[in-house]
């Protein structure tokens, strides 16, 4: 969708999701859960997958499969952030 103003058509920016999330230490089998989740723009349909307490593994696949693309990912200890950028 783009708006115009005269000749020249503004793009829409990119939706932007950053995801931080945390393993349980003590068990290592434990899966990834999200700590907290911001986006700018749009998550559409993938929100509620962002909440705090749900797993990772279904809000990542949710926004790969939505358009999105993995930028970056970084461990941090028990922690990890991770980036995703859908443009139009």
């Amino acid at each position: 969708m783009h708006e115009h103003t005269g000749n020249v058509s503004i793009p829409r920016p990119p939706d932007l999701v950053t995801i931080l999330w945390e393993r349980n230490p003590l068990d290592r089998q434990a899966p990834r859960t999200v700590v907290e989740a911001t986006v700018i723009g749009s998550a559409k349909p993938c929100g509620r997958l962002l909440a705090q307490g749900q797993r990772y593994r279904s809000a990542a696949h949710c926004l790969l499969d939505n358009g999105f693309e993995q930028i970056t990912a970084e461990r941090l200890g028990v922690f990890g952030v991770a980036v995703f950028v859908r443009e139009y």
